[in-house]
């Protein structure tokens, strides 16, 4: 089996296990702090936990997460693990926020406590430790598809961005007293010392340099990998054909006889390799259609 196609199934199986084991922590830790009592440092619990930040990022990450599942499970059976863009870009999303809960409960929260109180004390193992590195590793070396544009960066602070919006609303417009949040990021007490405005930029900055570094990293090894991915399609014996009819039609060949009782799925983004290879001139509708009716040309099926 050639090393691109053996990367892609160890892909699959892994975005398999870590997606539904992100999203399966994601809803216990969740669980866990609908049922706890408060406590002198988080009074946020039952219902009230969804005030919280970290809550909120750690199940928009479990939610991406699963989104990725059934493009794992077809990838099994097809050897093309590939997801939508729009996919890619709520894992972005998703990934920057629960990114920044790691980092300022690394930084800002455990100097303030302990270390073990807020990376390893209860479901704060989960919430600020165990399920934003399973996000961020699946972000950058599993569901790495797509080339993320500078633009995305922009969306994915999106959520931070709304974040601090409503909490400003609730907590300093309409007050806890009100039927609004308590201020339980103490951002009053900051603001005796740094203006509200800039309290709110620089949250905004930070949220923005980890989407930056998210975004490298993740592009770094897409790039890898669409080399990887482009040179066996270009090169593999199995394609390597007179012309990209015929490629096209071995292609179709192989995917089924791998899977003759399922969906029809047409790999755009492998046709758009081979023709980078052929250079027919043909538009990417054409040889889809080609790869649709060698599809079904001898496998004696209609769908």
């Amino acid at each position: 089996m050639p090393d691109a196609i053996r990367t892609n199934r160890m892909r699959c199986r892994v975005a398999v296990v870590s997606c539904s084991l992100l999203s399966f922590l994601v809803f216990l830790a969740v669980c866990d702090q609908l049922l706890s009592t408060p406590d002198a440092i988080v009074q946020e619990v039952g219902w009230k936990s969804y005030h919280m930040f970290t809550i909120l990022a750690n199940m928009f990450a479990g939610i991406a997460a699963a989104l990725c599942i059934p493009y794992a499970v077809d990838g099994l059976r097809y050897d093309n693990y590939h997801l939508p863009r729009w996919v890619v870009n709520v894992l972005y999303m998703a990934t920057t926020g629960v990114a920044l809960t790691f980092l300022i409960a690394v930084t800002v929260l455990s100097p303030m406590t302990s270390y073990y109180r807020m990376m390893l004390y209860s479901n704060n193992i989960l919430f600020h430790t165990i399920n934003p590195i399973i996000a961020i590793l699946l972000f950058i070396f599993i569901n790495s598809d797509h080339k993320v544009s500078f633009r995305s960066t922009f969306l994915a602070i999106a959520p931070v961005v709304l974040y601090a919006a409503l909490y400003f609303v609730l907590v300093f417009v309409i007050g806890e007293e009100n039927g609004g949040w308590r201020d339980h990021y103490q951002i009053r007490d900051i603001t005796q010392y740094v203006p509200l405005p800039l309290v709110v930029l620089g949250m905004v900055l930070i949220a923005f340099a980890v989407a930056l570094l998210l975004r490298a990293a993740h592009n770094s090894v897409h790039k890898k990998r669409k080399k990887q991915t482009v040179s066996y399609y270009q090169s593999a014996g199995e394609f390597d054909c007179p012309s990209i009819d015929s490629a096209i039609e071995a292609l179709a060949a192989r995917n089924r006889s791998r899977d003759p009782g399922g969906e029809l799925t047409v790999p755009r983004r492998i046709l758009g390799m081979m023709e980078e290879k052929y250079k027919s001139g043909l538009p990417l509708r054409e040889l889809c259609r080609m790869y649709i009716d060698a599809y079904y040309e001898k496998g004696g099926k209609e769908q």
